[in-house]
């Protein structure tokens, strides 16, 4: 192999190392963190809540992973591994059915960003701005997913603090006539985006802060 080819061929292989560092997997090829089964403490008031073992993404879905499923979709200018946003619950349930995962239920996001011991945020109960993006961070839109390292939570989901609002299956009161959100976003502060923070929204609206993940 003569020196020129050399060099192309060890380029080429770094590009393809420095993407797949960097950037999530697509679409049912996303990475998953398992969760497992059990009690754990729910809500501000902590109150006992079981769930069974499951699995849930890493991280929230990107617009490249959501352009996979629609292809018409109009992915922003260099914002490929920013999450997905302005989908509503119907689309984001249709995109986990699509790769055969489903939404999780409020419980389980909650079980998986805080974990068993009733914390307040994924990495404990002090708030640290350097853990989020959140509205303290003053960046005023979302970050690619899993930028803050430090802000994983015990079973290694990323960013479920802050950056978007994720759609869970479940529904705030007996009417059914709003969802819910979790986690808040870069819109909102530290007490808006607890891991039991929760917003509700009609199914069929969207939002510039909210978006989602799978869970199976």
């Amino acid at each position: 192999m003569n020196a020129r080819k050399f060099i192309s061929v060890t380029f080429s292989t770094f590009v393809v190392a420095l993407f797949s560092a960097t950037c999530p997997a697509i679409a049912g090829d996303a990475p998953m963190v398992k969760v497992a089964g059990g009690s754990f403490k729910s809500g501000k008031d902590q109150k006992p809540v079981s769930v069974k073992k499951f699995q849930i993404d890493k991280f929230e879905v990107t617009n490249a992973q959501y352009k996979e499923f629609q292809k018409d979709f109009s992915v922003p200018a260099g914002k490929e591994n920013h999450p997905v946003v302005e989908i509503s619950y119907f689309d984001a349930e249709g995109y986990c059915k699509s790769v055969g995962k489903r939404l999780p239920t409020r419980a389980e996001w909650e079980k998986a960003a805080r974990g068993e011991d009733g914390r307040v945020y994924p990495w404990g109960n002090e708030f640290n701005s350097a853990n989020a993006n959140t509205l303290e961070s003053e960046i005023n839109d979302t970050t690619p997913v899993g930028s803050y390292k430090n802000g994983q939570s015990p079973y290694g989901a990323m960013d479920m603090c802050g950056n978007v609002w994720e759609w869970v299956d479940g529904w705030d009161g007996t009417e059914k006539k709003y969802r819910i959100l979790m986690g808040g976003s870069y819109f909102d502060d530290a007490n808006k985006s607890a891991t039991y923070s929760t917003l509700t929204s009609i199914p069929d609206d969207t939002h510039t802060f909210s978006g989602f993940r799978c869970a199976k």
